[in-house]
Order: structure tokens, then C-alpha cells, then sequence
């Protein structure tokens, strides 16, 4: 468990991983060795996983985002996943209970990009009994964990 000086100094993280340590040291009332011990504590804990910049799909022409549930063949299960991690338009995969066993999210520059990948490099190279694709209309909420 982390104090709520350390749950504060994440806090201010995740809103801008750029923030100098001078600055977090000012609004949790430490010394900048102070943060600077406690971010290596919270990063040999695991409690911080990487620094990052998110980039803008949009910005990049990456238009169409679209959850896809894939039901495969359970003997090529193991191999299947191997291969889908190499898909360049997935950016999550997920196995999961229930009839659909992966669901992928993906990418795509619009609808007709979107179809292209589904009969030219999903179907055609994959064991797949059944899948539903959705494309999502309108983003409310789009985080990672945060504090």
C-alpha cells in the first residue's frame, strides 16, 4: 500500500510525467531527494510501470477504432495468440472467458481500411469459427488506472 504522500506524487504524475521534481516537491512538502527517494521506492515496488508519451491516433490518420471479439478454434488457440500479438493494427488483445475467448482492439485509418484487414489479413490468416466487430461512434471515457 502507498501513503497518500506517494499516492499524491502519482497523482501529479499521470496528469504530467514531465512535471520536474522541483515542482512535485513544492506540492507534497519534500525535498526533492525526498521525491526522488520515494519515486525509486514506487518504481522497484512495481507500483509504476514505465514513463510515457500517449500519442494521438488521429494525428497519424488512425480514424476508426474498433473492438473485435474472436472466437477461435481451440487447438490453435496457443499458436493463434503468438501470431495476433504480431498485428500491427491491434493495440490490446485480451483472452477472456465466455464464447468470444479474445477480444482485440485495433486501429484503422477509416471503414474501408477496416474491411480490407478484416477479409485480407484476419479471416484469410486466422482460424477463426466466429467474431463480431465493433466500431466505436464516440469516446466518453478513455483512461488507464489512475489514483
Amino acid at each position: 500500500m502507498v501513503s497518500k504522500k506517494d499516492e499524491k506524487i502519482l497523482e501529479i504524475l499521470q496528469n504530467g510525467a514531465r512535471t520536474p521534481i522541483s515542482e512535485i516537491a513544492n506540492q507534497v512538502n519534500l525535498s526533492e531527494n525526498g521525491v526522488r527517494y520515494r519515486l525509486e521506492k514506487l518504481e522497484n515496488e512495481g507500483y509504476i510501470k514505465n514513463y510515457t508519451i500517449l500519442l494521438n491516433p488521429t494525428k497519424f490518420g488512425k480514424k476508426t477504432l474498433a473492438f473485435f471479439n474472436l472466437e477461435m478454434q481451440p487447438k490453435k488457440m496457443k499458436s493463434s495468440l503468438i501470431n495476433l500479438i504480431e498485428i500491427d493494427e491491434f493495440i490490446k488483445i485480451y483472452q477472456t472467458t465466455g464464447q468470444y475467448s479474445i477480444k482485440a482492439i485495433g486501429l484503422f485509418d477509416d471503414e474501408g481500411d477496416l474491411s480490407n484487414f478484416i477479409n485480407n489479413k484476419l479471416l484469410l490468416h486466422f482460424p477463426i469459427q466466429n467474431y463480431s466487430v465493433e466500431i466505436v461512434t464516440k469516446k466518453i471515457k478513455d483512461t488507464e488506472y489512475n489514483i
